[in-house]
């Protein structure tokens, strides 16, 4: 099985709180916290600061070892590690989204062993997603920075294959996998827009639209989306 990065532990022990706060809440300083997020490796005091304010294991957060928490943790966690799903818990599959080889398709990848992440029942619902179309990806590139980062954790909802409402979409789009929002103008045009302003707004007119195949909502990165 492939393991999880630091950060991706790291990002799920946040389980939603801004970077700022937890740093101030786990005494560390706003600048060592984000280069933990980035990726790098805290020493073992400030590993068990960040533990003890995320009240999850040691052994999962610096190894992935084990549990994320204890099933009679003090927090009620709305994730936690793989392993088998506790009462009131559903498994997540890992996946990646890559565009397949025949136009107008695409693949949702699954490694034969892939990562998967026990989510609270209840809390993925309260999120917008049925737990059966809910998988877990890894956002790539810093297109839409600020709402999501470069290697921020996502939930996917796979059930939804078009555009229903302007969103956050995980989309393949000129042969490419994109992270866009998503906004449709009266007049048809479809627009892919990024939260980073250093990225200009693509526009695909009605006749390339069928070309646009739409991998899944994001429904949470780190937060509710």
């Amino acid at each position: 099985m492939t393991q999880t990065t630091f950060h991706e532990r790291l990002s799920l022990a946040m389980a939603g709180e801004s970077a700022h706060a937890f740093a101030k809440r786990a005494g560390l300083s706003d600048s060592s916290f984000r280069q933990y997020l980035q990726g790098s490796m805290p020493g073992l005091d400030n590993l068990v600061l960040i533990a003890n304010a995320a009240e999850v294991s040691l052994d999962w957060l610096a190894l992935g070892r084990g549990e994320m928490r204890p099933v009679n943790g003090k927090a009620p966690a709305p994730m936690m590690t793989a392993g088998e799903a506790p009462h009131g818990f559903v498994n997540v599959p890992k996946i990646e989204i890559r565009p397949s080889a025949g136009a107008g398709s695409l693949d949702l990848y699954e490694e034969s062993e892939p990562d998967i992440f026990a989510f609270r029942e209840e809390w993925l619902r309260r999120i917008g997603v049925s737990p059966k179309f809910a998988r877990l990806m890894v956002a790539k590139g810093d297109s839409m920075r600020e709402t999501i980062n470069d290697g921020d954790l996502m939930i996917v909802d796979v059930s939804i294959r078009e555009f229903i409402d302007e969103a956050i979409y995980v989309l393949v789009y000129g042969g490419l996998v994109r992270l866009k929002r998503l906004q449709m103008l009266r007049s048809g045009l479809l627009l892919l827009k990024s939260d980073n302003p250093h990225y200009q707004t693509e526009e695909v007119p009605l006749a390339e639209q069928p070309e646009l195949i739409i991998g899944g909502r994001v429904r949470w990165a780190g937060g509710a989306i």
